[in-house]
């Protein structure tokens, strides 16, 4: 009666673990809800700039006024470009540009508006906040490549996505200043200021990671728990 019951009892666990792993593979397949945030008691975008500051910075130091003082290039001189050489160029750029589309066609395909893909599965991962890190990472480099269709549909994509939250209980303060903050400026630079949603979007993402820096000695919190 004991080695049936036993036996019995193994089964079951058995079942149960093989079930856990089945959903989990499910799970995984689907694509997380964009903007979806790692706490339940925030459901909304969050006005950053109106929650009061732990300690408040006494004094500024006033920007710059006038003209910027000269700076020498440091930029290398090609010279005259030969027809040789233009053509090993243009070459060159053509294999960078294929590399590229390429990966991001893949994107598109397996893992759109989410942060990363994962060419080995076809499938994806969100490991910086679940606000779709590749496709604001790579907008500069569309407009660099000129793939302008590509770039307008990445900036529909941005307009939905709310930076005040993140799906990350623990926000990489560094990871999201780089991606996140350095992708919508830079794009709004080289678009030529003609998207004011990047910039919008850009301050309002600025807004929260001030508050990594609501310290009291004003360095930033690299690993912030931004909840709390």
């Amino acid at each position: 009666m004991g080695f049936m019951f036993r036996r019995f009892a193994i089964a079951c666990t058995c079942t149960i673990l093989l079930l856990a792993v089945l959903r989990h593979l499910i799970l995984r397949n689907e694509p997380l809800p964009l903007n979806e945030t790692s706490s339940v008691l925030i459901t909304s975008p969050v006005e950053w700039k109106h929650i009061p500051q732990r300690y408040p910075v006494p004094s500024m130091i006033a920007l710059p006024q006038g003209s910027p003082a000269p700076i020498p290039p440091i930029q290398h001189s090609f010279g005259v470009e030969t027809e040789h050489n233009r053509e090993e160029r243009l070459r060159r750029q053509e294999a960078v540009k294929a590399a590229f589309v390429h990966s991001w066609e893949d994107y598109k395909k397996h893992a759109w508006l989410q942060d990363e893909v994962t060419p080995l599965s076809a499938g994806y991962k969100n490991t910086f906040g679940n606000r779709g890190a590749t496709l604001v990472d790579a907008m500069d480099t569309l407009l660099v490549m000129g793939l302008q269709d590509d770039f307008e549909l990445a900036l529909r994509a941005v307009e939905k996505i709310d930076f005040s939250t993140t799906a990350e209980p623990i926000l990489n303060v560094f990871e999201t200043n780089i991606r996140y903050l350095g992708g919508l400026l830079s794009a709004y630079d080289l678009s030529g200021a003609k998207h004011p949603v990047l910039l919008d979007k850009a301050v309002q993402l600025g807004d929260m990671l001030y508050g990594a820096f609501d310290t009291p000695n004003r360095l930033p919190i690299t690993r912030w728990d931004w909840v709390k």
